[in-house]
C-alpha cells in the first residue's frame, strides 16, 4: 500500500470514506487512516497521506506500554488493551509524517490494516495496491 501519484488527487475524498467504512463501518472523515488536506484559500493541490510503514517506526518505539509493535515487512501492529493505561499518547507525536491518529471514540491510534479500498474506490488511481503475503 503506497501513495504512487499524489498529484492526480482531486480532493474528492473516496478513499477517505472507504477507508472509513473498511475500519469502522461509518462514513466518517476523522475516523480513517487515509488523510486528504485540501488548501481552503486555493492555489495547492490536495495533499493525501497515510502510514508510510516505516522500518523504524518512531510511533512504535515511544509507545510506553508496548501497545504497537514494529513488523519486520515495516510498519506497526498493536494491541488494543495495551492502549488502555495510556493518557499521553506518545506514539501519535512521535510519528515522523503526522498521519498516526487517536480513535476519540475508542481511544486508541487508527492503523492502516493495507486492505486496499482506498485504492479500489479511488477514481484516479493515486494509490498502489498489491497484496503482500502474510497480510
Amino acid at each position: 500500500m503506497e501513495i504512487r501519484n499524489p498529484a492526480r488527487c482531486i480532493g474528492c475524498y473516496s478513499c477517505v470514506f472507504a477507508c472509513s467504512r473498511h475500519l469502522f463501518n461509518v462514513v466518517d472523515p476523522t475516523r480513517t487512516a487515509v488523510f486528504v488536506e485540501l488548501d481552503r484559500k486555493g492555489g495547492r493541490a490536495p495533499k493525501v497521506s497515510m502510514c508510510r510503514f516505516c522500518k523504524e517506526p518512531e510511533c512504535a518505539y515511544a509507545c510506553p506500554h508496548g501497545a504497537l509493535q514494529p513488523l519486520p515487512e515495516g510498519g506497526i501492529t498493536l494491541t488494543p488493551s495495551k492502549c488502555a493505561p495510556c493518557t499521553t499518547y506518545d506514539c501519535v507525536e512521535a510519528c515522523q509524517y503526522k498521519v498516526l491518529v487517536l480513535d476519540r471514540e475508542k481511544k486508541i491510534p487508527i492503523l492502516c490494516d493495507r486492505c486496499g479500498d482506498c485504492a479500489k474506490y479511488c477514481p484516479h488511481n493515486v494509490f498502489w495496491y498489491t497484496e503482500a503475503p502474510g497480510i
